[in-house]
């Protein structure tokens, strides 16, 4: 016998493996699908989702922000040019003078101190400036990268929800300061230092013999540490432009770090570490040294210096990686200039980035969590099973029991099948009873048997055919004898047996091959 023939199951344990491998069937092709579907990696989904929705959100409210700095910058550049033009043309000058005289830089700068002010509030940016293409004092060393002007900085990076922001000179005449009480700031210096300054020198380069419109020529430098400070900002600057065409200096508006990254907070409900950075691009490489940021953590400390290597990632994601760290997010190329801009060839993005580990972490977590909702269910699947088999099986074992004690007891279960089974099995008694009859009179036949053994050989071949229900013509055929001596044998065995007829012959034999003696 082997193993397998060993191994015995009740009907309530094959209906319970039953409904166990169709609940583990169902969820493997619940898996399936969901593996197919790419929805198994549930987290990675929702993350994506998630980081794209954010992503929109913000890009919306940075473009509508910049978007109106650069049209108050260009503002803030025509009414300027348009003073000092004016006002010089008075005085029988123009923008070349201004080089040529210290006192009509003060007077100028003082005259636009207002303009300055009043863009700075009216834009809600940190900064504005005026820088003019001459210095005070031209005999100083190094003084043609040395220039005059004004920076008027607004001190509560807050501004949006600021009515009253508080003001500092970072760059500027003291005496112009002292006048309208306004207080120097902590790295104030007189004239700005231009050495290295693309705010300045790349408008002022790029504007000589441009043509069209000054809304084409205002320049975003990328996030920069401005010059003897510690001050890291990104400045809108337009060049300052009179009606010849002449390029006498460059005015803006400015962005600092703190600024952008109390504006543009993106939503770290789901991830603390979640960065948004605006940073120029340039074959899929971004150096984050030239980004501004915000987000839930000193992301600029820990991104300091290093290059981005942009590729395509899971989705519509992308992965931003360096030799440091790795980073999981999106970004879209991010418009600063109009089509026909003299700097529209830059690229900008604007970046929703979150790191890696981050995300493998949300993704295990939320796999584990569908891990532990089917394990869940297989547990109340199992006991579901137990109690099923159970209700199921009852009903037939009361049955069988009932048959037990009692064969002729017609019970239901109502089960069409089983009750079927039931009545077949009490039609099947009678003949039950009659071989438990038979074998209380196992006496007689033993009896019968012992006679048997009476029997001359003769007689006892004619009893042989006799019991294969021969009849006496048959039975001489077969022996090659007469007729008349197969009734002398048959009388004989007649009277050995104590039996009358071959029909009690053959019943005997019948009951000797029931009980396996024949």
């Amino acid at each position: 016998m082997t193993f397998k023939q060993n191994i015995q199951f009740t009907l309530r344990i094959r209906l319970f493996l039953f409904f166990i491998v169709l609940v583990v069937t169902l969820l493997m092709i619940l898996i399936i699908l969901l593996l197919a579907t790419g929805n198994i990696t549930a987290g990675l989904k929702e993350s994506e989702d998630f980081i794209i929705k954010e992503h929109s959100d913000i890009s919306v409210h940075v473009s509508e922000f910049y978007e109106n700095l650069s049209a108050e910058a260009v503002g803030l550049a025509n009414i300027l040019s348009f003073n000092i033009e004016g006002r010089l043309k008075a005085k029988g000058l123009n923008v070349n003078d201004i080089k040529e005289s210290p006192a009509l830089i003060e007077e100028i700068l003082s005259n636009e101190l207002n303009q300055v002010l009043i863009y700075l509030n009216k834009s809600k940016s940190s900064g504005a400036y005026i820088i003019l293409d001459a210095t005070i004092n031209n005999r100083l060393p190094d003084s043609d990268k040395s220039k005059a002007g004004l920076y008027i900085k607004n001190m509560e990076p807050n501004i949006v929800n600021s009515t009253s922001p508080t003001i500092y000179m970072l760059r500027g005449s003291s005496n112009i300061a002292y006048k309208n009480l306004i207080p120097l700031h902590p790295e104030w210096k007189m004239e700005f230092n231009v050495d290295n300054a693309p705010y300045f020198d790349l408008p002022t380069s790029k504007s000589f013999n441009a043509k069209g419109s000054i809304s084409k020529l205002y320049y975003w430098s990328p996030a920069l540490l401005f010059p003897e400070t510690h001050e890291e900002l990104m400045m809108c600057s337009v060049p300052l432009i009179d009606s010849e065409g002449n390029v006498f200096g460059v005015c803006g508006l400015d962005v600092s770090s703190m600024l952008f990254k109390l504006s543009f907070i993106p939503d770290d409900s789901m991830y603390q570490r979640i960065i948004c950075m605006l940073t120029p691009i340039k074959d899929n490489i971004i150096k984050t040294e030239k980004s501004l940021f915000s987000g839930g953590y000193t992301a600029r400390t820990s991104l300091s210096n290093n290059e981005l290597n942009v590729t395509i990632g899971n989705g519509n994601l992308f992965t931003y990686s360096s030799e440091e760290s790795a980073y999981i997010g999106y970004h879209e190329y991010f418009k600063f200039y109009p089509e026909q801009s003299t700097f529209s060839n830059e690229r900008w993005a604007l970046t929703l980035m979150i790191p890696q580990e981050d995300v493998k972490n949300y993704v295990i977590h939320e796999n584990m969590k569908l891990f532990y909702i089917c394990s869940f269910f297989m547990a109340i699947s199992i006991v579901a099973s137990l109690i099923l088999s159970r209700y199921y099986i009852k009903p037939i074992y009361s049955a069988i029991n009932t048959l037990k004690d009692d064969p002729n007891n017609d019970v239901k279960t109502n089960i069409l099948e089983i009750d079927d089974l039931i009545k077949y099995i009490s039609s099947r008694e009678p003949i039950k009873k009659n071989i438990k009859e038979s074998d209380s009179n196992s006496i007689i036949l033993s009896e019968f048997l012992k006679n048997l053994k009476t029997l001359s050989p003769a007689e006892l071949a004619v009893f042989n055919l006799y019991a294969q229900d021969y009849c006496a013509k048959e039975v001489a055929d077969k022996l090659f004898l007469s007729i008349n001596t197969i009734k002398t044998h048959t009388k004989h065995i007649y009277a050995k047996l104590y039996i009358k007829s071959k029909d009690e012959l053959l019943l005997y034999v019948e009951m000797l091959k029931e009980t396996g003696k024949y």
